[in-house]
């Protein structure tokens, strides 16, 4: 019988797809602080969970390509082209959805390293004398040299099987701590004032541009750029700043000038369309009507 994914876990007892092939654990090798294991994935996997843990997450690419797929429980997917050397950090608190398609023979090998919590938080009092509890993980996808670097070298560990008594593991466990800790963390100047959300700097600087440029297309990718963020994790920190998606949010904003447009001029409906970014009228009345529960012309009428 198949076992259900939960949605939270520890890093010690992180659930495995059952069709991806462990090529190497570092529990067998007894290594302290931190959590290794190497995945050869399938070509395809339409969907899997993949659960929340207390333990900090760095997930490195180590060989083949993907169409890599990621999304909230339910919501919207956001896509990336996976190679060699891309990386994911995170430390979510919820758990979200993959899904992934390699062509032909080019199947993706991956590094994960959990950082065991007691690590983590030993490498952030040693950055952050007193202020540990103040300190978050900052969601990261892209690329970073060093990093990848280490992933490498821990992937040459754990094929040797250098034992966690070796003199060369505890060093290297605390390297990838104050990596992760200097790079992928965030002090309290930055701490966000929703908790688990955008900081408000951060999120007045989405709302300003999105403010601006109503009238014209704004990608959910661009708005993450703004803040150096993965449009996947920004998707998911802005609705837990705001209770709504950025594609939601622009379209609020969109309504509301148009709202604003329709009581304080007598331009013309198509005009105005196009003045909150919308090209098709129809579509336009569509949208209004969803959002206020009438038509733009009923909306005029009734003022």
């Amino acid at each position: 019988m198949k076992t259900r994914t939960p949605e939270r876990t520890t890093a010690a007892a992180f659930p495995r797809h059952p069709s991806v092939h462990v090529v190497a654990d570092s529990a067998s090798l007894r290594w302290s602080g931190i959590y290794v294991r190497r995945h050869r994935y399938p070509r395809v996997v339409d969907r899997f969970l993949v659960p929340a843990t207390p333990e900090p997450l760095i997930t490195c690419m180590m060989a083949g390509s993907a169409e890599w797929r990621e999304r909230d429980v339910g919501g919207a997917w956001t896509n990336h082209k996976l190679g060699r050397g891309d990386l994911f950090v995170t430390r979510s608190k919820i758990p979200y959805e993959v899904r992934w398609s390699s062509p032909r023979g080019e199947e993706i090998e991956v590094i994960s390293m959990h950082l065991a919590v007691d690590q983590f938080l030993a490498a952030l009092e040693a950055a952050y004398p007193g202020r540990a509890h103040e300190v978050e993980v900052i969601d990261f996808f892209g690329r970073d040299e060093a990093l990848a670097h280490l992933c490498f070298a821990c992937a040459e560990m754990l094929a040797q099987r250098v034992p966690g008594t070796s003199k060369r593991v505890a060093p290297f466990i605390q390297l990838v701590s104050a990596c992760l800790v200097e790079k992928y963390t965030t002090t309290s100047s930055a701490k966000p004032e929703v908790r688990g959300g955008l900081p408000i700097g951060q999120l007045r600087k989405v709302q300003d541009h999105i403010a601006e440029h109503l009238a014209e297309d704004i990608s959910v990718e661009f708005l993450a750029g703004l803040v150096e963020l993965s449009p996947f994790h920004f998707s998911r920190v802005f609705k837990q700043t705001t209770g709504v998606s950025p594609l939601q949010f622009v379209t609020r904003e969109r309504i509301t000038r148009a709202q604003q447009f329709i009581r304080e001029t007598s331009r013309s409906l198509i005009e105005i369309a196009l003045e909150v970014g919308y090209t098709s009228p129809s579509h336009f009345a569509q949208v209004f009507r969803r959002v206020v529960g009438i038509t733009p012309t009923e909306f005029r009428s009734a003022l």
